[in-house]
């Protein structure tokens, strides 16, 4: 199990890494950057209230990125599949996992 800090540091890390890939789909002109700012900002409000280990956010955003998983889920498993769109489904599936355990992980260390 990790600690707090540990903790942390892989939520950072997991949104980053989410936001990185997404941002690939702009580089490759796959999304224009419009539609790029309206995916991002509900994570990015969301990450406001998980950094301060909220642990209604928490709950919140699991069911949230439920929606995320959907659409990017439609794009891996759909016509055409693209390499950014399976790492896009990993991050968002290992999101939500390490998500799941936060409230768990913010009482036990609080």
């Amino acid at each position: 199990m990790l600690n707090l800090k540990q903790y942390k540091i892989t939520t950072h890390i997991l949104f980053l890494l989410l936001f990185i890939i997404k941002f690939l789909n702009v580089v490759q002109e796959r999304i224009d950057i419009y539609l790029f700012l309206l995916w991002i900002s509900p994570l990015l409000i969301f990450y406001f209230y998980i950094n301060k280990l909220m642990i209604r956010a928490y709950q919140w955003f699991c069911f949230f990125i439920l929606i995320y998983f959907l659409f990017s889920s439609l794009k891996v498993f759909g016509t055409n599949s693209f390499w950014i769109d399976i790492l896009e489904l990993m991050f968002i599936c290992a999101l939500f996992i390490h998500i799941m355990f936060g409230p768990k992980t913010i009482k036990k260390f609080t």
